[in-house]
This record gives structure tokens, sequence and C-alpha cells, in this order.
């Protein structure tokens, strides 16, 4: 059986070309039975090679639309596959599949209205579209206020290089701009003066929603527990969506900028939180949005990432053992994309918690 890891299949392009994956998921696929899929890519270098090495070794008829967002896709009834490697460097691709909108074959789930968010966004705000499938297909559809659509996907732009849209709305003189990553699954905004943290979307998000309960991945600052009761679940989107159907919760949001407005579609949308945020900002005003922000008070959060191969081999063992604190919350776990560790340590108290920090530094001797 071909195995989907938790973030689908992932590597350099041109491993995933050396090594024939888009022919051995293609022809895995037409054995399993299926005769019909959609496909979509998000345009980064190297993706129309992976998209044409599958079109052509999969049997059945395939819907292709191209250049597109993995929200789109994933909103596709059926199988859907989206080439993708979401928020990582442009020399970076991979796949990711979809059944009945969620990832990784879960079933018999409801089915999903047709995608028409594009008619719900407001034209007159600017977004950072990374240079992926949001950019592509917002011009087309005649959009204007858009900067980075037509050069390498993610490269010194979007969701994760948030100083680009802070110099452009500056530079411009806009009170509010959006930045999306290569497949428009992440968001992040820029406000007033700066770009804010999840936790501060998150924050205005619970207030124009009124909403008493969220989900949140365990790293998400636990200052917002001050406005609405948190549900925590493993870092994840399928963690939050499961979480978030489990608890009967409208709404989760992820340290990384992902939110879900959706327990039936596997994929978070930046164009949710993009529509809403932009609905706000034209009824509050700045200084509306501004007022509720302010109402935020975040515990102090210290992050690390370690490299794996910088660490003892027996880390795991050291890290089960290590005793800190009562009042330092801590999350260390390993990426699920990169050879990190990522530590978080979290606490009311900042001496107390960077004090926690140098315990875990040393038992890991790190320098």
């Amino acid at each position: 059986m071909f195995k989907f890891g938790t973030s689908g299949i992932r590597d350099l392009t041109t491993n995933l070309l050396k090594d024939h994956i888009a022919t051995e998921l293609a022809t895995k696929l037409s054995q399993m039975g299926w005769t019909e899929l959609t496909i979509g890519r998000d345009g980064r270098k190297g993706s129309d090679k992976l998209m044409n090495e599958f079109v052509k070794n999969f049997p059945g008829k395939i819907n292709n639309l191209g250049i597109t967002t993995t929200p789109e896709l994933a909103s596709q009834p059926g199988l859907a596959i989206m080439i993708t490697a979401s928020h990582n460097p442009c020399e970076y691709c991979g796949f990711k599949v979809y059944l009945h909108h969620q990832e990784q074959s879960t079933a018999d789930l409801k089915p999903v209205p047709v995608y028409r968010k594009w008619e719900q966004l407001p034209r007159d705000i600017v977004i950072d579209c990374a240079n992926g499938g949001l950019g592509h297909k917002l011009k087309a559809l005649g959009f204007t206020n858009l900067i980075n659509t037509d050069g390498e996907i993610n490269q010194g732009c979007g969701a994760t290089h948030p100083e680009n849209i802070t110099q452009y709305c500056q530079k411009n003189n806009l009170a509010i701009g959006f930045a999306v990553d290569g497949d428009a699954d992440r968001c992040l905004i820029y406000l007033h003066d700066h770009v804010l943290a999840s936790e501060e979307v998150a924050y205005l998000i619970t207030n124009l929603l009124h909403l008493p309960r969220i989900v949140v991945d365990e790293t998400v600052n636990s200052g917002l527990a001050k406005n609405c009761e948190l549900v925590r679940a493993k870092v994840g989107g399928h963690n939050l969506i499961a979480a978030m159907r489990d608890n009967h919760v409208p709404f989760g949001a992820e340290k990384s900028g992902h939110y879900y407005f959706s327990q039936e579609v596997a994929s978070s949308d930046a164009l949710d939180a993009i529509i809403l945020l932009a609905d706000g900002y034209h009824t509050l005003g700045i200084d509306g949005l501004l007022k509720i922000l302010k109402k935020y008070q975040p515990y102090y959060q210290f992050n690390q990432n370690v490299k794996i191969a910088d660490l003892p081999t027996n880390f795991e063992e050291i890290l089960a053992k290590i005793d800190l604190p009562r009042n330092v919350r801590k999350v260390i776990r390993k990426s699920g994309t990169e050879p990190l560790l990522r530590i978080m340590l979290e606490g009311k108290n900042k001496a107390v918690v960077d004090k926690a920090w140098r315990i875990v530094a040393a038992q890991l001797e790190l320098k």
C-alpha cells in the first residue's frame, strides 16, 4: 500500500522526479480501483513536470484544475491530488492526497458546497500571493490589488516572509494587508504598524465571531484563554479538525497561521481569515480592531529550533527525565517536515521561563 505521511509526500523536486514518485502514485491509485480524480498544482518550478508525469501514467479520467490553491483542490468531490510543498522553499515539491475533502482517505463525510469564496473576497485590500496558485486564480478573475503573482514561489515573499507585506503597506500608507503561502492555506495579517502574531489573529476572530470556545494546537499562547476556553490538540491540521469535530467547536487555530472554519474540509483556507478580517476592518475600522487587540495579554514564550544532528543520540530519553518548574508549560516535539527538534517553553514570568530553557539546554548539551 502506498503510504502518505502526515504532511503528504514531500521532498526535493529533483528527488521526486528521479525516483518517479508521480508514476508510482498514479499507478497505485489506479490499482486501488480509482478511475477518476481531480488534480492541481501550486505553480512552483518542477510542479508541471510532476503533473505531466502523473497524468501520463494515470489511465482514468482527470479533471485538471491547473495552477490553483490547496483549499480549492480539497473542496473537490471524490479523489483529489494537489502537487505542492506548501510553505517549503521553491526547490521542494510533493503531493497532498484528498478523499471526499479529507486528507489521507477519511471517507463517509457530507459533501461541501461548490467553492465560491472568490465572490466574497473584497477587491480593495492588498494580498501578497507568494507567487503561488492564489495570485494566478485572482488575476484571471480580474483582481488588481495583488503583489507577487509571477515570480518564484515563496521566494522572499508571502506568509513565510512577513517583512515583504510590512514594507509594502508602510511604503503605500496602508493600514491593513494580507499575505498567504504558496498554496494559500496559511495567512498572516499586517495591521496598523506590524504583522500580527497568529494568536492576535485568533483573538480578533474569536471576538468578531463571539466564540466561547476554540481549538488550538499545543504551541498556541495560553493568553488566549482569558478571552475564551481553549481546547488543546496536538500540532497538525488533522488533529485540530478532529478536535473541532469531537468537541463541536466551529473554529481552530494553529501557531503556524493556519485557521480552520470547517470540520468537513481537511484544509485551512487563507481566504476564510482574509474575508472575515477585511469585513471587520470595513465595519469597525482600524481603531475598532486595535481596541479589541489591546485586551489580549500573551504569556511569555521561548521558542528554539535545534537540528536533530546536533543533539545527543539519546535526546528523547534525556527530555523524558527533565524536571522543570510547574508554572512552565513545555512543548518539545520533532518537526513533521524538517530534521529539527522544536522547543517551546511558556509561562507568565520571563525569568522563570528563561531559567527553564537553561536547564533544557544544559541537559541537551547545547551551546
